[in-house]
């Protein structure tokens, strides 16, 4: 690879590539890398993942998102919940937090070494909140405003 070619990929200190692939992705980046495969594929918010819980998992069965700058950025997914193993729902529905939560292929955590705790999911649980209350009241200047009530 030449020098300059190496000085524009190498810029930020990564090349771009690598840089999707390091940071969290919201529902419909993960769905438009799989593009027309994305029928019946298994996500899960990583939070679900890092609590520990087994047999949790999306089911995709539809997809529509908007494509701006080449990335998907909102859309609507639909897809069958299940939980512990149990499929909740019989029709498709939509899912919720697609841009709101990270999210990745399911992966067992039993099969990787993470058992459920109590203690280590309210653990969890407890800093999401925390940092989702301060985006909310203020810690963060970039944040908007709170509405009346919310969070509190």
């Amino acid at each position: 690879m030449s020098k300059l070619a190496k000085e524009i990929l190498l810029k930020n200190g990564n090349p771009p590539i690598v840089e999707f692939f390091r940071r969290p992705k919201t529902l419909f980046e993960l769905l438009n890398v799989q593009k027309l495969k994305a029928y019946k594929y298994k996500v899960q918010p990583v939070h679900w993942y890092q609590k520990g819980f087994e047999g949790c998992y999306y089911e995709v069965h539809r997809t529509k998102y908007t494509i701006f700058n080449n990335e998907p950025k909102h859309g609507h997914a639909w897809a069958l919940l299940f939980w512990r193993g149990r499929q909740a729902f019989h029709p498709p529905k939509e899912m919720k937090g697609g841009t709101k939560f990270a999210w990745q292929q399911y992966r067992s955590p039993a099969a990787d070494g993470i058992k459920y705790d109590q203690s280590t999911a309210k653990t969890i649980e407890k800093r999401r909140n925390f940092l989702l209350k301060g985006y909310y009241t203020g810690l963060n200047p970039k944040a908007p405003p709170p509405k009346d009530g919310a969070l509190q």
